[in-house]
């Protein structure tokens, strides 16, 4: 494996992504192909290309196509001055793929990095298939796709030459976006060619002649984001910069009991306070407690619209509401957490899982057991039990909701920051009453840049808000935005949860039985709520052979949804704190542990190619420890080391953690170090800067994040209750990346946050002896200093 290092201070796609690719908007199959003047390339789950996409014949294609310009593809024009205009598909969040995708077109291409301009595509499903940020599958799910389309514009601009240069093909190549022709040491331009390629025959898939990886000049090294010069100088990127001629601005404010209706308000003195132009309810539509991206759902509440954000704002501090709250949630965090603590040691209900059975029959519910757990745990040698509690949490991203509408001869315009855009049209429109048929031409959704999201922004109630709103203002383009308060107690949470371990060891101090008793919460007493699942693919489940699950689901409906890395963002805390126990437990060093639970390199589930290949956890393992010194003792007092592995969205990653703990409980985390297998590192940059705020993002939730309810009542409003890492308490960081002889890469958004949570835990156990069991840990008379 090679090590590439930094210092300084396709995947599994979940079952709301399988939807939206699925969607009939999305045409991603395989179609018969017209090498003329049908081109597409498009991606599915998995990766690879799909041709067929139609080119100028859609509406917002022509938008994005500047007259003067040459298109040989929906990702590659070409300008008459010979730049080259690339369009990245995806919405951009601070993940960095709108320089990612890219760049991969460009490597492929064969062009000077400098030559490029590139272009947030429009949202446009019959062009670029699934449009969506989430699940770190942005990379995967496109890196065959965007290398195909890169080599297929390269392939038109040769045989452009060629017939225009009267040179045979075989006798020009290019480099950094020229032709060149080495018998005659001469080159041209890719701009000299371009109106002829956009002419030339589409080649054949399997004719495209891709790079190797030693061919790479582009992939592989560090490149800065290409909006970065915008954002630091303030230019109009983003959902909130979003305006437009005669422009009016709402607020809409819902119950603070969780699922309340609006029956009255004080309209007569809202709407004459200065600025107001108008104010009136909104019904609830759908089942918005539910996570559900595309369905139209929203709360009821209170609109009111005025001149400007202010007036909007200081109208809404004003608002007087009558609630019913017949249907409102009554759940309460501290009931939950008594009525979990009883059942600590007790098992729940089977956890039962889906087993498929190929394509087109149903699939089958069956036992998440494997083994025989109970018969282990009663001859084991040891057995070791804990009880951990994790919180629900609010995504806190930066830019609280935004969006712009206008709604105009049955037909709606949309402007939104939003991670699943095409669902924000295809919810749009059942939201309108417009029939599906008619959705692509009447719904059209364009996104922005987008100001944090980390899976908040894949729900688009906002979007629904507004277009219900702009459909009550008609003709008028209306933006909403929500305070902090209205993002901080209307989220689709991250949800809290509860564990009940017991683990056999044997004589030798091996792994040999898990139990786990997971209490969870459910919305309509069938299912656990969104992100609020256990499947038996979690380490070291996935490796061992005598494993018991049992689940139980209390009724409560705040409503949850993903945030990144959905479930494992709390798993990693409890399943990893416990395996270092099991370590302690068993008189193991834990990376001895870990490697003795891992065993022999294979697959976890040999019929899974996604599943987890311990070959690679392994590696991940014996590296950070070793760059870490991590089995060297500590020389001060109260000072020592964690560690932490865990796998998800087919990423390997472990951390380690330097920590001091004074007397006091003051938390100095000095340096975290994290080694990452992701496949292939195509921009480096990119992926340091997703580990970098994986790892402070964990920090900030493992001290500080905890969201309570008391009767449907979100309790904490914004930052003063819900404190972010300061920059003071961030540590140092030390990144490396192995890079296996598999070359497909994968995404890095996700798995980079879960481990520091255990790895920092961990490590105060080893300064104090106190085994953390509960986060976050502020509760625990912990601070990070």
């Amino acid at each position: 494996m090679k090590l590439i290092k930094n210092d300084h201070l396709a995947p599994e796609l979940p079952d709301f992504f399988q939807d939206l690719v699925k969607s009939p908007k999305m045409d991603i199959g395989m179609p018969d192909v017209s090498r003329r003047d049908f081109f597409k390339i498009s991606s599915v789950a998995g990766g690879g290309l799909v041709l067929g996409l139609s080119m100028g014949t859609s509406s917002k294609a022509k938008a994005q196509s500047g007259a003067a310009t040459s298109t040989l593809s929906p990702y590659v024009q070409i300008q008459p001055n010979g730049r080259i205009n690339l369009f990245s598909k995806n919405p951009e969040c601070g993940q960095g793929i709108k320089t990612g995708l890219p760049l991969i077109i460009a490597e492929e291409l064969d062009c000077a990095w400098e030559d490029v301009d590139v272009i947030q595509a429009d949202i446009d499903g019959s062009r670029y298939g699934a449009q969506f940020a989430g699940g770190s599958t942005s990379t995967p799910m496109n890196w065959m796709a965007m290398r195909q389309a890169g080599a297929t514009a390269r392939a038109m601009i040769l045989a452009a030459a060629a017939q225009q240069l009267n040179i045979p093909v075989s006798e020009l190549s290019t480099s950094d976006t020229r032709v060149v022709h080495a018998t005659s040491d001469r080159e041209w331009g890719y701009g000299e060619f371009a109106e002829l390629a956009a002419t030339m025959e589409v080649p054949a898939p399997d004719s495209l002649i891709l790079k190797t990886r030693d061919e790479f000049k582009l992939l592989g090294r560090r490149f800065t984001g290409v909006d970065n010069n915008d954002i630091v100088t303030g230019q109009p990127l983003f959902g909130a910069d979003t305006h437009m001629e005669g422009m009016l601005y709402a607020s809409y404010s819902k119950c603070p009991q969780i699922g309340g209706r609006a029956l009255s308000f004080n309209e007569d003195h809202i709407k004459s306070l200065p600025g107001v132009v108008d104010a009136f309810i909104m019904d609830e539509n759908g089942s918005p407690k539910a996570f559900n991206p595309g369905g139209g759902d929203m709360f009821s509440g209170v609109v009111v619209v005025a001149e400007n954000t202010w007036a909007a704002i200081k109208a809404k501090r004003e608002l007087e509401v009558e609630w019913d709250l017949s249907n409102a949630e009554v759940a309460s965090w501290d009931d939950l957490v008594a009525r979990a603590y009883a059942l600590e040691e007790q098992d729940g209900e089977p956890l039962m899982i889906n087993q498929f059975n190929g394509p087109g029959n149903p699939p089958t519910q069956v036992s998440a057991d494997k083994g025989d757990a109970e018969s282990v745990l009663g001859n084991a040698e040891t057995v070791v039990s804990s009880f951990y509690e994790y919180p629900y949490v609010s995504h806190a991203q930066l830019e609280p909701e935004t969006c712009v509408a206008k709604y105009e001869n049955g037909s709606v315009e949309i402007w939104a920051p939003a991670q699943i855009p095409q669902s924000g049209e295809s919810g749009s429109a059942v939201l309108l009453g417009i029939p599906p048929e008619e959705a692509a031409e009447r719904v059209v959704l364009h996104q922005t840049r987008i100001g944090g999201g980390f899976g908040r922004k894949l729900a688009n109630d906002y979007v629904f808000e507004v277009v219900a709103i702009a459909r009550r203002m008609e003709g008028i383009p209306i933006k909403l935005q929500w305070t902090r308060e209205d993002d901080m107690s209307g989220d689709y949470f991250r949800p809290g949860g509860f564990h009940s371990y017991s683990a056999g060891l044997d004589s030798v101090g091996n792994l040999t039985a898990w139990k786990d008793h997971f209490i969870t919460s459910t919305g309509d007493d069938q299912a656990p709520m969104t992100s609020a699942n256990l499947t038996p693919g979690v380490f070291p489940m996935d490796v061992i052979d005598n494993v018991k699950l049992t689940q139980t689901m209390f009724h409560n409906a705040i409503p949850t949804g993903p945030m990144r890395a959905p479930s494992s963002n709390a798993f990693a805390f409890s399943f990893q704190s416990f395996m270092h126990e099991l370590a302690v437990a068993a008189g193991k060093g834990h990376v001895e542990f870990l490697m003795n639970t891992l065993g022999e390199p294979r697959l976890a589930d040999p019929e899974n190619p996604r599943s987890m290949h311990t070959g690679r956890a392994a590696s991940v393992v014996t590296e950070v420890a070793r760059l870490s010194g991590y089995e060297q003792g500590a020389n001060e007092p109260g000072r020592a080391k964690g560690l932490s592995f865990y796998f998800c969205h087919s990423g390997y990653v472990a951390q380690v953690a330097d920590v001091t703990v004074s007397a006091n409980k003051e938390v100095k985390v000095h340096k975290v170090w994290a080694v990452a297998d992701f496949g292939f590192i195509h921009n480096l940059s990119g992926a340091e800067n997703q580990m970098e705020g994986g790892i402070i993002d964990g920090i900030s939730q493992l001290f500080n994040a905890k969201i309570t309810f008391e009767n449907g009542v979100i309790q904490q409003q914004n930052f003063h209750q819900y404190p972010l890492v300061r920059m003071p308490q961030a540590p140092e960081l030390e990144v490396a990346f192995l890079e296996p002889e598999e070359f497909s890469p994968t995404g890095g958004g996700e798995p980079s946050m879960p481990p520091v949570l255990a790895a920092v835990t961990n490590a105060i156990y080893n300064a104090t002896g106190e085994r953390i069991r509960k986060m976050p840990l502020f509760e625990s008379g912990y601070k990070l200093v």
